[in-house]
């Protein structure tokens, strides 16, 4: 099964929006100063990915200082989407080697995992937690 972001359609947007607010709410990409200012807001993107119950979700990014960038972080979502594989960077090692070893959990036997628990625990994590 190919994990594609929208087949045959769509791969993503990249689109360009600031943090501007009027009274109540952010302006988002109806900022004015977008249309007149170059250097104004930031650039993001937004692919709908698969959920593992078959719906979809949109996914955003953003923070990217131009385009080439956005566009750039985009393709490789869409990459690693393809291989069945969502990152966030915002993730830490630490939270991925936990939610793989629950899913190695229903393949392996319990000595291996047993093993596999304790390297992760008392060897990687302690090392390499805290990076994302």
């Amino acid at each position: 099964m190919r994990c594609s972001p929208n087949p045959g359609r769509d791969p993503g947007r990249v689109y360009r929006r600031c943090g501007c607010r009027d009274d109540h709410r952010q302006l988002g990409t109806q900022c004015p100063r977008l249309a007149t200012d170059p250097r104004h807001g930031g650039w993001a993107f937004a692919v709908d990915a698969p959920t593992g119950d078959g719906h979809r979700r949109t996914i955003r990014r953003a923070g990217f200082p131009d385009e080439i960038e956005a566009h750039t972080a985009l393709r490789r979502f869409n990459e690693d989407l393809a291989l069945c594989v969502i990152t966030d960077p915002r993730q830490r090692t630490a939270d991925y080697l936990r939610d793989w070893l629950a899913e190695r959990e229903l393949h392996l036997k319990p000595t291996t995992m047993a093993r596999y628990r304790a390297y992760v625990e008392q060897d990687l994590i302690p090392a390499l937690g805290q990076i994302p």
